[in-house]
């Protein structure tokens, strides 16, 4: 009677499946295919077999735990860290949004701050102007007042000194008149004298 040939492959698949990891799946196939190819179907083999398989379940569940164990592990850190990213998270938006409105509502205050010195700027300079343009108004009148004062101080001035020296040009020609009638009296007297000499 031929002996079956034992399926190692599928054996492996199988344990796999059960879950056996890979080493442990192709020992016990090893084991298993030893046995059989050997044909040492005792009863201790049997035992062996068996000892090896519980182990190795045993050792896959042990496995399987603390796969299980530290994957829970491993989403409760997760979710640990993901809660205290969200926290952080929204204390530094809270943060950068009271910094914001601070830096808004000071930045406002400081406009408008700017807003009045530069109207209150703007008033004096207008007053000023206004004042240095009334300033300037009242000198200029007053320097016109003045000149035509003194305009008319020097155009008195001017005809009395045409006055004064019309009145002395007179007297020069009267007395120049006065000397040369005296000079053509004479002239006639000497004239008449010396016809009547001769």
């Amino acid at each position: 009677m031929t002996t079956p040939q034992f399926d190692t492959l599928r054996a492996a698949k199988t344990l796999k499946r059960g879950g056996f990891d890979e080493t442990q799946a192709e020992t016990v196939v090893n084991a298993l295919d030893q046995a059989v190819n050997e044909n040492l179907g005792t009863k201790t083999d049997l035992r062996l077999l068996h000892s090896e398989m519980k182990q190795g379940f045993t050792k896959s569940e042990a496995a399987t735990d603390k796969l299980r164990s530290d994957t829970e592990k491993g989403f409760t850190d997760a979710n640990a860290a993901t809660k205290q990213g969200f926290a952080d998270a929204k204390a530094a938006t809270d943060e950068l949004r009271s910094d914001t409105e601070k830096g808004f509502t000071e930045a406002n205050a400081a406009t408008k701050q700017g807003f009045t010195e530069a109207n209150a700027a703007t008033d004096k300079l207008r007053s000023d102007t206004k004042q240095g343009f009334t300033e300037a108004n009242a000198a200029n009148k007053q320097g016109f007042a003045d000149a035509n004062a003194a305009t008319g101080e020097l155009r008195s001035d001017i005809e009395k000194a045409f006055a004064k020296s019309d009145a002395a040009n007179e007297k020069r020609f009267a007395s120049l008149y006065r000397f040369l009638l005296g000079m053509g009296a004479s002239l006639v007297v000497i004239m008449i004298t010396l016809f009547l000499v001769n």
